[in-house]
C-alpha cells in the first residue's frame, strides 16, 4: 500500500465527531446567597450538561470550599459565602480536570475505572487520561 492510500484509508476511520469543529460553551451556576449560605440553584443541570453525576461533582465542590454541602433536589447548598468568581472558577477548573479531553479538547469523555486507577477516557479521539481521585 502506498502512503496515500494509507492516508484516505486512516481519514475514513476518524469518528465524524472528531473533525465537527462545533464550540463547548463551559456552563455557569446560577447563584443565591441567603444569610451565611450560598445555593447553586441549577447544579443539577450543570452536572448534567457536563455529563457528570451530581455526586461526584458535589464532592468535589466539597473538597474544594471545605465546608459541608447539601444536595437538595436541582440545588447544591454550601454552608458558607461565596462570591459567583470563586464557585465559576471551581467549576472551570472541575472541568478542565476531569470533563475535557488532554489531547483533542473535547467535552465527551468518561469516567471510567480501569486497573484500579480513575480515567477520563474521549469518545471522540479515543485518549485516556488518569485523573485526581477525589
Amino acid at each position: 500500500m502506498d502512503y496515500e492510500k494509507m492516508l484516505e484509508s486512516a481519514h475514513k476511520k476518524i469518528p465524524q465527531r472528531a473533525t465537527v469543529k462545533e464550540r463547548f460553551e463551559m456552563p455557569t451556576f446560577a447563584i443565591l446567597v441567603q444569610g451565611n449560605t450560598t445555593i447553586l440553584t441549577n447544579f443539577a443541570d450543570v452536572a448534567a450538561k457536563l455529563r457528570r453525576e451530581p455526586q461526584h461533582l458535589m464532592k468535589y465542590m466539597t473538597k474544594e470550599f471545605a465546608v459541608p454541602t447539601n444536595f437538595d433536589g436541582k440545588r447544591l447548598i454550601l454552608n458558607s459565602k461565596f462570591r459567583d468568581e470563586q464557585i465559576n472558577q471551581r467549576l472551570k477548573n472541575y472541568t478542565e480536570e476531569y470533563v475535557l479531553c488532554h489531547e483533542c479538547g473535547k467535552p465527551d469523555t468518561a469516567l471510567i475505572t480501569f486497573e484500579g486507577v480513575k480515567y477520563k477516557r474521549c469518545e471522540v479521539c479515543g485518549a485516556r487520561a488518569p485523573v485526581k481521585t477525589l
